[in-house]
């Protein structure tokens, strides 16, 4: 299984689409942390290929992440991470 943020120069059928996101609430001794979402990304990479897999997929291409710092004014703030891409497989000969 691979991910990639482009295309591919290979032949490929497109299994579907999934997508992923998780998010990290943030205490008030942890808002220095408000860039630190390498943790996060590592989990959505694995919700997306867990998705893929169940779709008999072989990859994702066209990956996109989008990041944010979701405030809630009288609680605390959470990082959020949403990934998705497109299931590819490869035609058998």
């Amino acid at each position: 299984m691979f991910l990639t943020t482009g295309e591919i120069n290979r032949t490929y059928t497109i299994k579907g689409i999934v997508n992923a996101t998780v998010k990290k609430e943030l205490t008030s001794d942890q808002l220095d942390q408000v860039d630190e979402f390498d943790d996060l990304y590592t989990e959505v990479k694995g919700k997306l290929i867990e998705r893929a897999v169940a779709k008999g997929g072989e990859g994702i291409i066209a990956v996109r992440f989008e990041p944010q710092v979701v405030r809630v004014s009288v609680g605390p703030k959470y990082l959020m991470l949403h990934g998705y891409g497109t299931v590819v497989g490869f035609p058998r000969k």
